[in-house]
């Protein structure tokens, strides 16, 4: 029965993404976003209320007494401009949803309404959550924090995003981590700065920006070469003409684990080796490290929910085990350290319907057959938990 919603709703599940697609808006700006989301949950007679300025809530009572599973999407787009050769483009001058967020959102509608028309049979509640801000500083723990998972108590969640480089009728899962902790950091080099004619006078921050970033090359290389995380160097500036030294130059880059405690050695790592480089040189460093996202750990259990419902679904073609997660990060890491959950990823790529391109490229586009299975694998894997607990 699920399947076939799913699909009925077919053409509107496509519109609903193309009118997200049109308007995309990021970290806590989705003000037309949402409005467009709960207009369609007013139609669909969901009652919501709102979180996170703008996150929306929604909540399908099924029968009492059951379990509360939870539905999240996130909402928000991409500063990126729209270079695709979709039929649709982006409104929005040096904006896109060059992640698929327009298409999460538009699965979860759909899951929304399905789910909402079988409430009767439901063996409990589902919660449907439209994030913002997953891009940027991250949404989902302001709405843990303003108490979604309560009233009522959150049991487990799943949540599904994109994958362009996989064909479109398969999904993606895998046990343990999936997706890295997405921490930055910044060191600021401070030197001594001066006329470029007598460098033996000044401190140059920029050789030794270069030596600080050949030493962190050769971390990758060697010590960081097969544990569970990546770090990458990402920006170098220093200076503002070509004959005057500068006082500082500045790197930034990304830093991702797999793990908590790889983390800290990471953090520990690229400021040891920063500061000892810049000081064998005579200088002086600030680090900073931004720690964002925790990395998101699917429950096996969970996986195995989404995999039972996934087998009764005939537009499912494939479920691909992968062996490696993805070094990408995602806040519903938050949800999973709160409750069971599972993160898997919906094949949209078609080679046959043009060039594949992956998430944030500026050519993204994702094939918008895979809509409805989306939709139909929520659902399905939702009305699965409520059985099985």
């Amino acid at each position: 029965m699920i399947e076939k919603k799913a699909f009925e709703m077919r053409e509107e599940l496509i519109s609903i993404r193309r009118r997200l697609h049109k308007t995309p808006e990021t970290d806590f700006e989705e003000v037309k976003t949402s409005a467009f989301i709960r207009q369609k949950l007013e139609e669909y007679n969901i009652p919501y209320t709102t979180a996170a300025k703008t996150g929306t809530v929604a909540l399908i009572k099924g029968k009492a007494g059951g379990k509360t599973v939870l539905l999240r999407a996130d909402i928000d787009g991409l500063p990126i401009t729209d270079e695709s050769d979709f039929e649709i483009k982006s409104e929005r001058a040096g904006y896109m949803h060059a992640c698929g967020h327009d298409i999460h959102t538009a699965c979860l509608l759909g899951a929304a309404k399905i789910l909402n028309d079988m409430r009767g049979t439901l063996n409990g509640n589902v919660k449907l959550v439209f994030q913002p801000a997953e891009e940027g500083i991250g949404g989902a723990l302001p709405m843990i924090n303003e108490g979604i998972l309560e009233n009522p108590h959150v049991d487990g969640a799943f949540a599904l995003h994109v994958e362009p480089l996989e064909n479109t009728g398969n999904i993606q899962i895998k046990n343990g981590s999936i997706m890295a902790s997405p921490d930055d950091f910044k060191i600021v080099i401070h030197g001594v700065g001066g006329h470029a004619s007598a460098p033996q006078d000044c401190v140059n921050p920029v050789t030794i920006g270069a030596a600080v970033i050949r030493e962190l090359e050769r971390l990758n290389q060697t010590v960081l070469k097969d544990a569970p995380c990546v770090m990458t160097v990402c920006y170098f500036n220093g200076g503002t003409c070509n004959n005057a030294i500068p006082q500082t130059a500045e790197i930034m880059g990304t830093a991702r684990s797999l793990d908590n405690e790889t983390r800290e050695m990471l953090i520990d790592l690229l400021e040891t080796t920063a500061a000892e480089t810049a000081k064998k040189m005579g200088a002086d460093i600030d680090f900073i490290f931004n720690k964002l996202f925790p990395p998101v750990v699917n429950d096996e259990q969970m996986n195995d929910i989404v995999c039972r419902g996934a087998k009764k679904l005939n537009c499912v073609k494939n479920i691909v085990t992968l062996d490696k997660p993805s070094m990408a990060g995602d806040d519903f890491s938050y949800f999973c350290e709160r409750v069971p959950g599972a993160y898997f990823k919906l094949g949209v790529g078609n080679k046959e319907k043009g060039a594949v391109y992956p998430i944030h490229s500026p050519k993204f586009k994702a094939d918008e057959d895979a809509i409805p299975i989306g939709a139909a694998v929520m659902a399905q894997a939702a009305a699965e938990f409520l059985e099985v607990f």
